[in-house]
Formats: structure tokens, sequence, C-alpha cells
């Protein structure tokens, strides 16, 4: 005969004889009969004191820089350069209210066009430094090529002249002056190109940082997966014949 096993009678998962709590939902196990099994829980709203709202402090920034404006319209320069001030001041008080409370749209439009401006800046700033910096070096490396690919145009003419008078010594020498100066010139050029490619592996990963995230449902494929997904055959796209079925047909009839 099968022993009876005592189960909560909210999530129905076997507990102890001598539980008075479920271990699973916490629900009660010595209740009475009627008695809601279930615990209810509420989650209070986030009070914040000492803060700004931001929307109350955005509709107040932009009504003082309209005054501003029209001050600075009808002739009144300095009260319009007061006015722009304490605009400024409650722009900075509701850019920082809406870093701490973000939850309105105004808000989250707010810090992100900020994060977006910011991100921007900075992935400007850091091109222009990368492209600088490998640019004066790229200069740097051209000058000096130059004299050495002026000198081995004159050690190759002098090479010329000593073949042609047969002097074996003098042809070997200028021979390595000539190797020397060619891997002179190349490990330059090499330099150049290795400048030039970690510019614009810096400038790349500058990019990707200020890229917005992706969010991507578990049921939405990224683009590389749809693409590598294979097409069902169908009348617009028929499945291509596979090469060598026929001839693999005969030969086996």
């Amino acid at each position: 005969m099968a022993e009876n096993v005592p189960t909560c009678p909210t999530c129905r998962l076997a507990v102890s004889a001598d539980a008075r709590f479920c271990p699973n939902c916490g629900a009660r196990l010595d209740e009475a009969p009627g008695e809601s099994g279930s615990i209810a829980y509420t989650q209070p709203e986030p009070r914040l004191f000492g803060v700004l709202l931001p929307v109350p402090t955005f509709v107040l920034a932009c009504i003082v820089l309209a005054g501003a404006l029209i001050s600075f319209v009808t002739g009144s320069l300095v009260l319009g350069v007061m006015l722009l001030a304490v605009a400024a001041a409650l722009f900075l008080l509701f850019y920082g209210a809406a870093e701490r409370n973000p939850e309105s749209g105004v808000a989250r439009g707010a810090v992100d066009a900020v994060e977006r401006v910011t991100g921007w800046f900075r992935f400007s700033r850091e091109s222009a430094s990368a492209w600088s910096g490998a640019g004066r070096r790229v200069v740097q490396l051209k000058q000096e090529l130059r004299p050495l690919r002026a000198e081995r145009k004159e050690v190759q003419f002098a090479l010329g002249q000593a073949a042609y008078e047969q002097d074996e010594a003098r042809v070997a020498s200028l021979r390595a002056r000539i190797a020397e100066l060619d891997d002179a010139i190349g490990e330059r050029e090499r330099e150049s190109a290795e400048a030039v490619a970690r510019a614009r592996h810096r400038v790349e990963d500058e990019r990707v940082a200020v890229q917005p995230t992706e969010h991507l449902t578990p049921d939405q494929p990224t683009a590389e997966a749809a693409e590598a997904e294979p097409q069902e055959p169908s009348e617009t796209h028929p499945a291509e014949p596979v090469e060598g079925a026929e001839e693999q047909e005969k030969k086996a009839s």
C-alpha cells in the first residue's frame, strides 16, 4: 500500500509531515480549509527625497530659455544674459535629475542623447588622434626613404659601371650595399603600412564602441544567421541539381 506523502496545496510540491511552510512557495501548510495559501508580495514605489523632478525642471528651463531669447530680440542684453545663465543651470539640474530618475520619456531621451553625443565626440577625438599620429609617422618615414632611394639609384648606376669594367671586388661591395639599402627601404615601408593599419584598427574599435546596442529576442536571428540559413526550394527558387547525379544514376543502371 502506497504511503500518503503530504503535498503543498498551492504548488503541489512534496513536503515533510511536520513542516509548517512550503519550502518552494512559502505557503502555510497548517491553514484551515478555505483560507488562501499564497503569500502576497507588494513592491513599494521608490521615493526620492532631495531630487528634482526631471520633467518640471525641463519645462522651467525651456521657459527661461524662451525668456532669454525674447530679451535678446527686444534689446535687453543684460537680462538676456542673466536668463540664459539661469536656463543653462536649469538644464544642468535637469540632466542630473534625469540620471537619477530616468523614468519619464523626456529623461530617458535626454540621457540617451547626451550619451550618444559624448560617444561620438570621443570617437571623433580618438579618430583625429589616431590618424594624426599615423600621418606624422608616415611623413617621417617618407623623409627617411627619400635619401635611401636616391642612394640606391646611385649605387645601382655605379654597379653597372663596375660590372662593365669587370671589377669583381667592387661589384660584390656594391651588391652588398644595395641589399642593405633594400632591407632599410623595406623595413620603413612595412612600418608605414603598420602605422596606417593600427590607426584604422583603432578607429574601427572606437566606431564599434559608439554603436547602439542591438536588442534581439530569442526568436529573432541576427543578420549573419539569416544569411547563413539555407533557403527551402520554392517555385521562384528551385533546388539546384547535384552535380554528377545523372552520371551516377547511369552508372548504377
